[in-house]
């Protein structure tokens, strides 16, 4: 019996440590909030559903003043007011702002028939996108970096005889002609065919000081099916997180000091290219690449289209298509800044 009665004592105990633990983490999620500008949500009700904190996102969304629509059913919601159309499926990571699909870290779940959604992905994802922080006064966005993906010995997707690194580096001149003609510094990251390494490119970034880093690919299904297609634009996994095709982040880099704002440049450029491009929407991911890791400024890497794809092929290999694709980026670049510039679109 004086056994029993020490698991229950050690159980209670665990149990209280636990209760204790969940407020802490919510009393800092709170802090957050309220550390980056955001205190009319930092008093939320926060639960804890398979142990990761959760907030009710009717309550949220009543609290922000959106209009909700809740089919517990089918499990589908929608929030929208004046400026902003969220849409979330329980079960699913995935939600849609403003009609663009971007990928959350956990799938929004129910509780007690209503949509309950991870802390972090309110304050690392939702928050970043609705609430854009403003760099100091002064600081302008004014250098961009392009990467032109693969080069020299290393061709990237191949497509009969065409090649991946060949497409890029086109895609990376267009660019920087129209950022050029739109007033911006540019840095190359590669201005010819030659190979460099993954861990060189956001080096050469940082060592001019770039304002912007943004690494340029074409994608390529593993089955070479041509069943895949679409673009997707790819944030730095958070901290410690998921990504989201599988795998997680082997811990702080150096690109995680920006997370919110490469979030925010990676959803501004991928909206734009659906826009005007025409491509299928894979979504605003996150991804621990090599590339993203170690830059010390806002990044992302875009994927513009599967080249075994036979609509999506038509884009890329085509000069005046590409060209589309290319006033895209800018266009997302542009919308960035303006966000985020003190008095630029204000």
């Amino acid at each position: 019996m004086g056994h029993a009665r020490l698991e229950t004592v050690s159980e209670s105990r665990a149990a209280m440590n636990r209760f204790l633990l969940i407020r802490f983490l919510a009393a800092l999620v709170c802090f957050a909030v309220t550390a980056s500008g955001r205190a009319e949500a930092a008093r939320l009700d926060f639960l804890e559903i398979n142990g990761r904190l959760h907030v009710d996102l009717l309550a949220w969304g009543q609290k922000q003043g959106f209009r909700s629509r809740w089919n517990p059913r089918t499990g589908e919601l929608l929030l929208t007011n004046r400026w902003a159309r969220l849409e979330f499926k329980a079960d699913t990571a995935r939600m849609e702002l403003d009609g663009v699909v971007v990928w959350l870290e956990w799938p929004v779940l129910k509780d007690r028939d209503r949509p309950c959604l991870s802390a972090r992905d309110l304050e690392s994802v939702v928050y970043p996108l609705l609430k854009p922080s403003k760099l100091p006064p002064n600081r302008r966005i004014r250098r961009i970096a392009l990467s032109a993906g693969h080069g020299g010995k290393d061709p990237g997707n191949m497509e009969g005889a065409r090649q991946e690194k060949v497409f890029t580096l086109k895609l990376a001149q267009e660019v920087e002609r129209r950022l050029r003609a739109a007033g911006f510094e540019v840095v190359q990251v590669r201005e010819r065919d030659e190979f460099v390494p993954l861990e060189e490119r956001p080096s050469r970034a940082n060592r001019r000081k770039a304002d912007l880093y943004l690494a340029l690919h074409f994608n390529g299904a593993p089955s070479g099916s041509g069943s895949a297609q679409g673009a997707e634009t790819y944030a730095l996994t958070l901290n410690n997180g998921h990504s989201t095709n599988g795998g997680r982040s082997s811990g702080p880099q150096r690109g995680n000091r920006q997370d919110r704002e490469n979030l925010l440049l990676a959803y501004h450029i991928h909206r734009m290219i659906l826009n005007s491009v025409g491509l299928a929407d894979r979504g605003v991911k996150h991804a621990n690449f090599v590339e993203l890791r170690d830059t010390e400024m806002p990044a992302a890497l875009i994927e513009g289209g599967f080249m075994d794809n036979r609509e999506d092929a038509l884009k890329i290999f085509s000069d005046q298509e590409r060209g589309q694709l290319a006033e895209a980026i800018v266009d997302g670049i542009q919308a960035y800044r303006r966000l985020v510039e003190r008095g630029a679109g204000e």
